[in-house]
């Protein structure tokens, strides 16, 4: 028998990778997508989303997104008509249902960043490390779960940097130029805070131009335009209509008209000083610091710097190729993004959210090259060769971050919303009569679930334009009338025939307004219902507002806590419902109160017998540390309302008014300095009834 030289069926291992990697990629875009679902289920929203449901719901009625007080909204424009096809598919208001347009833009992301990071590295396992980032990373899930702009914008932002730095480092053509412009309107027609990237991003691609040796001439530039010049013009017209939509359009709903008939049509100067203040500290950039550098990112961060570090010194070694100069240029974009934003532009556009738009893709990927090279560098110590062999470990790296890295991402899974402005509003709509008014703070949420609103109570920030037929100033959004100081409150308060409103967060209503308005909002209204951190306050029957300052002083210490400093007090103003207003006028000493004291308030006779007595906590119990800190620091009253009641057939004789505070669960009070009441009280006054 001859033997056969033939070689029998051997192992394909490469083949089975290959499965491998496909099932393991599938599996990880399933968890991407569970994980944003479970977001959009959670009924947890972002402020600003009723705006954009708002705008949705315009655009499917109207074809526009122009709102109620009609003005267009051109803030996230496209997310407008791609939520529209899904308000036509549900009654009423159905959040969840109008999440998903930005779930699948967010699901479309995850995917793109394989493919952005494998082509621009040329590594298969980049690609993987920049998939499991981004199905991983909390900010993109909840992003992609929100009825907002952000998920679409940082999309077409991921597309820009591919194609910019495919156009200079790979194939300088101007199909790749052609292709970053539109994919830059899409992120101006998104979100115009793309805008201030422009001459930012334009200077990283001239530094990695310089990096590669190439020295743009004039004559290159006449060349280039004889041989694509329709091309080069598409380019420039593509890129003017972004710039003057996200300029033009945003800075006229920014600042809409506000009746001055003196103004220009178009003040340049204005308009550069609505983006543009220059300045240089470390307080415009700390907060962008400390959010790359947080405990969640502070790796990625590394491994970041560890792909730039690597570029840059194949660079100065004249080792340069298009991987090292795409890795360069994404850090030059990123490191100049961060500077343009904190040393150039106006507080408008220095908020850390909009790192997410602009920096996010760029320390996303070099994240994700660094590990690749790290990676590859032990591949090298190790001598591994085969393909199959680096597809397992890119693999097992992928593994690695999500068990390791994005163990933040799994804790938070589950977590349900408890109530926010949409089961606030569903509440009053239930209790509800023909003549109440309302007042919001929010009243895009207002009018999504109540169908109209009444007063704007915008504080010191406020969002409004001018009504020409009622010649008020109202909210830009539903044109609902501006209350922006406690003395239009109190106005506001006076007028109220009926019921009276207002929905508003425990954080702008403790933040957003001046301590008086807040005040006022406490001594002339109750807490009646509260949905999460959204509380809900009705009017009184007979509002009565507090002075500013005291008409009577006295001087009380309570221990280290709070000195009680005057009072006012009319006992000829009696209400009808026998109730006479109180105000007492506290200083707080520390905003490390061990816990909540109650107030007591007593009328007495002249037997010493209580009459009438009004216990209360500050502020109905949601005095914070945060609140009593701002008052000190600021140096402002604490004014406490009181509402006493007295009966109605009082003998004659002499009564006196007694505060204090104590514990509620133990029942001892605090101690007051200098007592001379023998009981740790304060006498305010003596009066008689004749």
């Amino acid at each position: 028998m001859r033997a056969s030289n033939e070689l029998g069926p051997c192992p394909r291992p490469f083949k089975s990778a290959r499965y491998l990697v496909l099932w393991f990629t599938m599996g990880l875009l399933l968890v991407a997508f569970l994980l944003r679902v479970d977001r959009v289920v959670a009924r947890v929203f972002h402020v600003d989303e009723y705006i954009s449901m708002l705008a949705a719901q315009m655009t499917a009625v109207k074809g526009v997104p122009v709102l109620p007080s009609g003005i267009l909204y051109p803030q996230g424009l496209l997310t407008s008509y791609l939520a529209a096809p899904f308000v036509w598919l549900s009654s009423g208001v159905q959040e969840e249902l109008l999440r998903w347009p930005s779930l699948l833009v967010g699901m479309f992301t995850v995917a793109s960043y394989y493919v952005v990071a494998r082509r621009l590295f040329a590594s298969r396992a980049a690609g993987f490390f920049a998939m499991a980032f981004a199905a991983l990373d909390m900010p993109m899930i909840l992003w992609s779960s929100r009825v907002r702009m952000y998920a679409l914008a940082g999309l077409f932002v991921l597309w820009v940097l591919y194609f910019a730095v495919r156009g200079v480092v790979y194939f300088p053509r101007w199909s790749a130029w052609l292709a970053a412009a539109v994919c830059f309107l899409g992120a101006a027609i998104s979100h115009s805070v793309i805008v201030i990237a422009v001459p930012i991003w334009g200077l990283a691609i001239l530094v990695t131009m310089g990096l590669r040796g190439e020295r743009p001439s004039a004559e290159g530039m006449r060349a280039g335009l004889r041989q694509n010049g329709p091309a080069w013009v598409a380019i420039i017209v593509v890129m003017l209509i972004a710039l003057a939509f996200g300029v033009i359009g945003q800075e006229a709903f920014l600042t809409p008209e506000q009746g001055s008939g003196d103004t220009p049509l178009f003040d340049f100067s204005a308009l550069i000083g609505k983006f543009l203040s220059p300045g240089v500290s470390w307080q415009r950039v700390d907060d962008f610091v400390y959010y790359f550098t947080s405990e969640v990112y502070a790796p990625l961060a590394l491994l970041a710097i560890v792909a730039a570090l690597m570029a840059l010194v194949a660079v100065v070694r004249k080792r340069s190729t298009p991987h090292q100069l795409a890795t360069l240029c994404l850090a030059f974009m990123f490191l100049f993004t961060i500077a343009g934003l904190g040393f150039l532009v106006t507080s408008t556009w220095r908020k850390t959210r909009y790192l997410f738009i602009l920096c996010q893709p760029a320390f996303m990927l070099l994240a994700a090259d660094g590990l690749a090279r790290l990676g590859a560098l032990a591949g090298s110590w190790l001598r591994v060769c085969s393909r199959w062999l680096s597809d397992v470990g890119a693999l097992i790296g992928v593994a690695l971050i999500v068990v390791v890295w994005g163990s933040c991402t799994w804790n938070g899974l589950g977590t349900r919303g408890t109530g926010d402005y949409d089961t606030a509003f569903a509440w009053v709509k239930e209790q509800w009569r023909e003549g109440d008014r309302v007042m919001t703070v929010h009243p895009s949420a207002a009018y999504l679930y109540l169908g109209h609103v009444d007063y704007y109570a915008a504080g010191e920030r406020a969002r409004v334009l001018y009504d020409e037929e009622s010649e008020e100033t109202v909210d830009r959004y539903v044109g609902a009338t501006l209350v922006d100081s406690a003395e239009a409150l109190n106005r506001v308060l006076a007028e109220s025939a009926g019921h009276l409103w207002f929905v508003v967060d425990r954080k702008r209503l403790f933040h957003r307004y001046d301590p008086l308005f807040t005040q006022q909002v406490f001594a002339q209204m109750d807490v009646v219902h509260c949905s999460s951190g959204v509380l809900v306050f009705l009017n009184h029957r007979y509002p009565r507002p507090v002075p500013v300052q005291p008409t009577a002083d006295i001087f009380a210490r309570f221990d280290d806590l709070v000195e009680l400093e005057g009072y006012s007090v009319d006992l000829e103003a009696m209400t009808p419902d026998s109730s006479v207003p109180l105000v007492l006028y506290w200083r707080p000493l520390t905003a490390d109160v061990p816990r909540p004291f109650k107030v007591f308030v007593q009328l007495r006779n002249g037997q010493d017998e209580i009459v009438t007595q009004a216990d209360h906590y500050i502020f109905e119990g949601l005095l914070s540390g945060d609140v009593l800190r701002d008052l000190i620091g600021q140096k402002e009253w604490l004014r406490d309302g009181v509402q006493l009641t007295i009966p109605n057939s009082l003998p004659w004789g002499r009564y006196w008014l007694l505060v204090g505070l104590y514990d509620e669960v133990t029942g001892e009070r605090v101690p007051v300095r200098a007592d001379t009441s023998g009981e740790n009280a304060v006498v305010l006054t003596w009066f008689d009834l004749l």
